[in-house]
Order: C-alpha cells, then structure tokens, then sequence
C-alpha cells in the first residue's frame, strides 16, 4: 500500500472517530527496546490541530513508522497538548483494546475495527452525539466489562496504534491494519446506557423512566425532549456538562413552548434534582432565587421562535392574532446599517426595509455566487410580498430610501434594471431577453435584436394583487414563467409570434399587497403549483407618524453606499459558497425542522422554507465579504425566514387552502359534539356530492383537524357517521 494510500486510510479513520470536532489530536511515537519496553528518551509525540492538520499528523506518523518507530494516537481529542484527563476533550467514539478478547458481534459489534497484530484487535463506537470524557470512559469499561476484555484498555488518555503502520512489538513487525468501517452506524448514549448492564450509571446520563412519570408540563418537539431529559446539555470547553447553562437551556425550551413563571421555576427545580445535577437545590433557599432568576432571564429576553428552529422543531407558537417581531440577528451588517440611517425618516416597517434592502442587494449581486445543493444551484435571487393590514403600509415611504442607497452605489442597475408592470409571461421573458439571430439572404446569421446583456431584473409591484389577478386570465403564461425565473431556468414560452427565450436570468420580485387582497386572490392553484412558497411574506404596517416626512434629504449617504460598493464588487462574480464548519451544526438542526411537512395553506405557503433560509445566508455571507456561509449569517437568515414563516401563520392561521374544509371546520369548532355527514350537506344546502364531502373529510383528517367515529345514534340500525374538530 502506498504512502498516499495510507494516508487517505488514516485520515478516513479518524474522521470516522472524530466527526467534526475541532481539538487538538495528539500522535505519539518512540522506538521499541529489545527487551519489548520503549525508553523513555526515545519518545517523541506531536500535537496536531484537528480537522485541520489531520492530514500533516497521519504523514507524521507514517514517516515516523517507517524510520521503524511506534506509532500511537490519543483516541480523543484533547484541550490543551499535554495528554491529562483535565485535558479531554468531548467525546465523539468510544474505544477499546481487546488484549485478546473476541471482536463483539450484534449488538455491541464495532463501528471500527482495527488489527493491530494478528489476532488482536483495537475496537471503536461511534456515537450519534459527543459526551463528557468521563461519561465516555464509564461507558467504554462498561463495554470491556461485558465483552471479558481487559478494562484498563479503555481508559482515558488511551493510546492506540495508527492503521498503516508497523507494530514492532512482534516478529516480522507485522502491519496495523484497518479491518472494518461502518459510516452508516452509530450508537446512542442512550441505547448503550440501556444495554449495559455493569457500572453505576453517572448522574449526567439520565433517562426517563418507563411509567411516563418523566413528561414535561408543557407539550415539547423531539429535540426540545432530548434537552428536558438530559440528553442535550450544554458542555464547557473541557466537555465537562455545565450544569447552570442546561438548566437555563431547559429553562428556555419550556418558555418557548408557553410555560409560565410557576410552570418554569418549579420544573427546572425537578430537573435539577431528577438529573443529578444538584446545582442549585442543596443552596440556604433551596435554589429558588436562582430558580427565578433563570425565569427572569428568559423573561427579559422575550420568547424566541427561532430559539426553536435551532435547538429543534417545533410547531409555531405565534398565535394568529399576534403580529410578528423580527429578532435583532437579522439586522446584521449593512443591512442594520441600512435601517438605522432609514428608520428615522420614514413611517414605513423597518422589516420592510432590511427586506427590502435584502431582495435589492441580491439581485444587484448578480447570478454570479451560487451555493449547490445536489444538481440545484441556488443563487441570491428573492421574491417577497409585503403584506398590510391596509393599503397604507407606507410601501413607497420603505423602498424609496433603500432606492436611494442603491442608486447611488449602481447607479446602472437602478435606473435599467429595476422595472415593474407584470403582465404576462412573455413581458417579463422579453426583459431578459437573448439575442435574436435569423438568416439573412444569403443564409449568414444576422442579429435582429441584441437582446439584454444584463440579466438581472427586479420587478417592483405596488399592487401586487393585480398580478395574481392577471394570473387567473386563461392562458396566461406569467406563474410558470415566475416560477422558472425563481429557480434561475432558462425561460421560453411556446408562442408562435413570441419566440423570445433567456438563458441564465436573475429575477427578482418585490410587492406590496393587502391583507384582506391576499387572501381573496392567492388561489389554491398558485398554492399547488408553487408559485406561493417561491415568495416571501412580510406582515408590514405604519411605524410612526411624520407628518413632515422626516429629513431624507439632509441625510449623508457617503459611508453606506461607500460599504455597498465594496459589497457588490465583491459578490459580482463567479464563486462557488461553502459551509463555514461554525455553521454546519447550527444548519443541520435547523433543516430538519425547515423541512418538516406542515398542513394547510399555511404549509403550502412555507414549503421551500430550507432553500429561502439557504438564500438568505448567502446573501448575509456575500455582504459579510465572505464566500464561506458562517454562524452568524444561518442565525441572520433563520431570523428573516422565522418572521416569514411567523407571519404565514398570521394571515393564513388554520385554513387548509380548501375553502370547502375551512368553511367545515370553521362550524365544527363551535360544536362540541360535531355533526353528522347529513349535517354536513346542510351546511351547504345539500349541493355538495358524494365525493365533494369525502374531499372535504380527507383534507382536515390530513391537516390534522377532524376525527371521524362511527356509532349507533338514536336507535339508528345503521352506523351515523359523526365529525369532530380534532
């Protein structure tokens, strides 16, 4: 096996053993005595930052091998260099030397095995999540204890040979070698703790009992659960459980869920107690001071939806009466920058105008940065609606200032390239147009039309509801032609006498629309073809009151166009986005709860809610000149996605997108025994057939809204067919 075979191997390795930790990974080596001990002069060891250098440690060790030395790894990472237990980092695999014992089969079979001489074997188990070191070496001897191997080969600070190298401890210094790698296994704590049964279980690893006695007060998502039952804790930089930070991140799941003062204080007190921690509950007052103050603070901070998204999921909590607030993480960067210099003279929503700003700044990117997902690429294109309670939303009194800016920082895109009047498919093709080439007499190609060299294209539509009327006309071609441009296809229309087609556009679009227009024009169609879920929805309404219209004009815009210049000379170019390793966590638990399946109009509405928060980040990302989407832009973006979603709930509430099963529910809810099926025809004069009504039943059963029973009513002989509000 070659050198860069070997290397390959190692690194894989320890990337299974590891994940995406970041420590410190130390290699150890020295040079075997003929007497089978290695002096201690002889050792050498080496300290490498982990996942960074892992590929200088595996070349460091295997040069070392052939120089015919020792080579060991630490099989966790560590803090600090020195190879201490203080120093143990999280662990991610738990590990074992064999010393002879059997290789475990079933249920404890390795997800790693590794042969380091023939016959003997090193094991590792990899985890689903990272634990305390000392939690993992509790485990680790329970594993030896139940497998008859030696138990001092699963402590801490363990060393254990590299694959690849020579074990000089044996005749002929046979290899190490790697014998097996399961990347689709892993092992819960939670299941290893079960089926362990030696070792007294460390407080730390609690888990609910079977009787149910265990349930929290307030109904949790499961990610929320895992944090109420311990299995979620937050952890020093030592992997050490910081006791005060889980009982507050308990705390704030049960806040976010709806719990009150007494519901919080007292259940923190029992998970204090229950789990172990005993942080608080041994203190003079028996730690309710402390229990309050952890009260207090969720209180000051308010209840955090997109605390939800990121800790786990969730149904929104906003009730549809409650009008929206934007977290302060989405008023980031220049974006902030924009509200601050705006807000003061204009009565337009500041959420109107960092959205605003946000869709502005994206489509003067360009089509340029992409991030791929899959064979999709995404670019930084947005759509968003802005959506009053009344046409006085003060939508020019928002968009103008932020115009402004962006004149004059481009002054080329804004006057060329932001357009309005959405009429029709064809219309919004032509503004994007390619070039138009036709034979001339003598069949050379001549250019009738040079078409539209600039391909970015943002639709400002004051009265966005006039389009969605337009949509309804038969015929017209502008939905599936906004839909396209969205995901940044190339549009054509099949029209004889309109052949005009656009390679590579980047469209935005922009409105402003009525509450009570919305939810008149949006039809089911737009809500089942996707249209709907390709734009944004911002509740927006009236801030303040300027009857003088504020001071815009005194206001130098020196610093910030200076900034959005630097921004759009960045961005305007062809690169490819990444994750930044600060935000991978962060973004795998928020996409699994953007991508949960949600009912009703409000789910349709919010069905691309992954790729709209995906778009978001980069733009975030870009305006931090960064090609790398970190931490604080997922949290940006989430905070924008989260207002969004917030306010789907606002308009659309419990309404299924059928109009006949909105009207149905809407008279269940008021009666608490239900009604019949025969009742439910009256309810429509008896104008709905057969197969209206089990339409009708199907789609509250799937959005979650209606139990059906069937008894024997009234001396009936037959079954009567009885709905319920669920």
């Amino acid at each position: 096996m070659s050198g860069a075979t070997d290397n390959t191997e190692v690194t894989r390795f320890w990337r299974h053993l590891f994940g995406g930790q970041k420590a410190q990974l130390m290699v150890w080596t020295g040079i075997r005595a003929e007497d089978g001990s290695i002096p201690k002069e002889t050792i050498r060891s080496n300290v490498f930052n982990y996942p960074s250098a892992a590929e200088s440690a595996a070349t460091w060790g295997l040069e070392k091998s052939r120089e015919g030395r020792e080579v060991y790894f630490c099989v966790h990472l560590l803090t600090k260099p020195k190879r201490i237990k203080e120093n143990a980092s999280a662990v991610r695999s738990l590990w074992g030397d064999l010393d002879g014992a059997e290789v475990p089969n079933g249920k404890l079979k390795p997800t790693a095995v590794v042969e380091s001489s023939p016959g003997r074997f090193h094991c590792y188990w990899r985890l689903t999540d990272e634990i305390p070191p000392e939690t993992a070496e509790d485990l680790s001897k329970r594993i030896a204890a139940v497998i008859n191997a030696d138990p001092s080969g699963f402590d801490l600070t363990q060393l254990l040979r590299v694959p690849g190298t020579k074990n000089h401890k044996y005749e002929g210094a046979p290899m190490v070698r790697l014998k097996g790698l399961a990347s689709d296994r892993s092992y819960s704590v939670a299941g290893l703790d079960e089926l362990l049964p030696t070792g007294e279980k460390p407080k730390t690893q609690y888990q609910p009992s079977e009787d149910n006695v265990d349930e929290p007060p307030v109904v949790l998502s499961p990610e929320a659960l895992k944090v109420w039952w311990g299995e979620a804790p937050r952890l020093k930089k030592n992997g050490e459980i910081d006791r005060s930070a889980t009982l507050l991140y308990i705390g704030r799941v049960l806040y976010d869920a709806g719990a009150n003062r007494r519901v919080v204080v007292e259940s923190v007190r029992e998970r204090d107690r229950t789990l172990g921690f005993d942080k608080y509950i041994d203190n003079r007052d028996g730690g309710q001071r402390e229990y309050q103050r952890i009260f207090e603070t969720l209180a000051e901070s308010g209840r955090n939806s997109r605390v939800s998204v990121i800790i786990g999921g969730r149904e929104p909590k906003a009730a549809k009466n409650e009008w929206p607030k934007m977290d302060e993480a989405a008023y980031r960067g220049i974006f902030g920058d924009i509200v601050e210099v705006v807000e003061p003279h204009t009565e337009g929503d500041p959420v109107a105008v960092a959205t605003g700003a946000l869709v502005a700044t994206g489509n003067a990117m360009g089509r340029g940065p992409y991030m791929q997902i899959g064979a999709t690429k995404h670019r930084t294109n947005l759509d968003i609606a802005h959506v009053g309670e009344t046409a006085k939303g003060r939508k020019g009194s928002a968009w103008n200032p932020v115009k402004d800016i962006h004149h004059a920082a481009d002054r080329h895109w804004t006057e060329n390239r932001i357009l309005s009047g959405l009429s029709s498919g064809e219309g919004l093709i032509n503004e994007v147009r390619d070039p138009v080439q036709v034979p001339d007499k003598d069949g050379n190609m001549k250019t009738v039309d040079p078409g539209v060299k600039d391909k970015r294209l943002l639709v400002m539509e004051g009265e966005l509801s006039q389009v969605l009327k337009v949509m309804k006309r038969e015929g017209n071609t502008l939905s599936p032609v906004m839909r396209n441009a969205w995901d940044g296809e190339t549009l054509r229309t099949m029209v004889k006498h309109s052949p005009h087609r656009a390679t590579d556009p980047h469209i935005s679009i922009a409105g402003h629309i009525t509450l009570s227009e919305l939810t008149r024009y949006l039809t089911e169609t737009e809500m089942a073809n996707g249209l709907a879920n390709r734009f944004m929805w911002f509740l927006v309404r009236r801030s303040k009151s300027l009857p003088f219209g504020g001071d815009w004009h005194t206001v130098n815009l020196a610093s910030i166009t200076s900034k959005l210049v630097g921004i759009l000379e960045y961005a305007n170019r062809d690169v490819r986005m990444t994750w930044g390793d600060d935000a991978r966590s962060l973004w795998c638990e928020a996409y699994e709860v953007l991508t949960e399946d949600r009912a009703g109009m409000f789910g349709a509405i919010t069905a691309r809610a992954e790729a709209q928060t995906l778009r978001l980040a980069m733009i975030y990302a870009l305006a931090d000149y960064s090609q790398e989407i970190r931490r604080s832009h997922v949290e940006s973006a989430l905070a924008v996605w989260e207002y969004a979603e917030a306010s789907a709930l606002y308009v659309f509430g419990e309404a299924t997108g059928d109009p006949d099963a909105d009207k149905v529910f809407s008279a269940l809810k008021d009666l608490e025994s239900g009604m019949t099926r025969t009742e439910v025809s009256e309810l429509f004069g008896r104008n709905k057939t057969r197969q209206d009504l089990d339409r009708i039943r199907e789609a509250l059963i799937k959005a979650g809204k209606l139990r059906v029973s069937l008894n024997t009513e009234n001396g009936s002989k037959k079954p009567v067919e009885r709905w319920q509000a669920a």
